[in-house]
């Protein structure tokens, strides 16, 4: 199997035909089907279903999707690495980051970063663990930035704590429970969840299940905190929301804590890489800026509080 029939079978996938694809790629439509066919060979399996108007993967085309995109993914970190190796600043870093990350770290570190790397290309993606765990897996993505939780590894991965700081309850100013001290003062309280059940964001049911308070009510499930900040800040909900993110945050003028007395978790944003695949130069130099500035970040925060 040679990587350019590799190519060329994701190109078709991507344009739904061989002549859509030749021409996009700069070659001959008898070129590509002449490679796509001794890729087929090699494998000893049809990869497309042809019909009329194009082709399209059938279910051997799509489990073999996921490699060549590894294949090509690694290939291309692999030009890059030996490229900023010999001194170019060219490439491409694909990064993904939760949007509360972005938002206290990524504008400084970028700026840095360009002054190293002026002319790498960057691709973000935006989400948490749950959804953008797979793309680093699968090689779409370098490194990613998200909420984690350091109490249950993922032997494929490695992370670094980037950013730790206590949750507290947060509400909207002028709240008529913002003097509240305690949990079971809150039994009757809708709260706003960030991400799904067994994330981090979504620890409330874990603390009221510890405190013997049963569930929480919950009506928002959202993919962020900065959506579920958003939401507390214009509605009578509560949210467990990150003391750094209300002291630096977008709605810190908007936002109460709350001082409940009962114990709280800690929020965990870290910097996730895959276990066996080193970073290229440019991109463990952005990994390193957004640890840099979360660093930066902890010291004026708890300065702020």
């Amino acid at each position: 199997m040679k990587l350019q029939q590799v190519f060329d079978f994701l190109a078709v996938t991507q344009h739904g035909s061989v002549h859509a694809a030749a021409r996009a790629t700069g070659q001959t439509q008898p070129a590509m089907t002449k490679s796509l066919r001794r890729l087929e060979r090699t494998l000893g399996l049809p990869l497309f279903d042809r019909h009329a108007k194009g082709m399209r993967p059938n279910d051997y085309g799509k489990r073999f999707l996921p490699h060549a995109q590894y294949l090509v993914h690694e290939t291309k970190r692999a030009r890059d690495t030996m490229a900023q190796m010999r001194g170019e600043r060219l490439g491409t870093v694909q990064y993904g980051i939760s949007a509360a990350a972005s938002v206290l770290l990524a504008s400084p570190a970028i700026q840095r970063f360009r002054q190293r790397y002026p002319d790498v290309e960057l691709h973000c993606r935006s989400g948490l663990y749950h959804s953008l765990m797979p793309l680093l897996r699968d090689g779409q993505l370098d490194f990613a930035i998200c909420p984690v939780n350091p109490e249950e590894p993922d032997p494929q991965l490695t992370t670094r704590a980037l950013l730790t700081c206590p949750l507290v309850v947060a509400a909207r100013r002028n709240h008529p429970l913002r003097q509240a001290q305690a949990l079971h003062e809150l039994r009757e309280v809708v709260f706003a969840v960030a991400g799904p059940p067994g994330q981090p964001g979504a620890s409330i049911y874990d603390v009221f299940s510890q405190a013997g308070l049963g569930a929480p009510r919950v009506d928002m499930h959202t993919d962020g905190l900065i959506d579920t900040a958003a939401l507390v800040a214009n509605s009578d909900r509560m949210a467990l929301l990150p003391t750094t993110l209300i002291a630096t945050g977008l709605l810190r003028e908007q936002l109460d804590t709350i001082p409940i007395a009962d114990p709280l978790p800690n929020y965990v944003i870290g910097l996730v890489q895959r276990m066996s695949q080193p970073l290229t130069p440019a991109a463990e130099e952005l990994a390193n800026q957004f640890e840099h500035e979360a660093s930066s970040l902890h010291t004026r925060s708890v300065q702020v509080l």
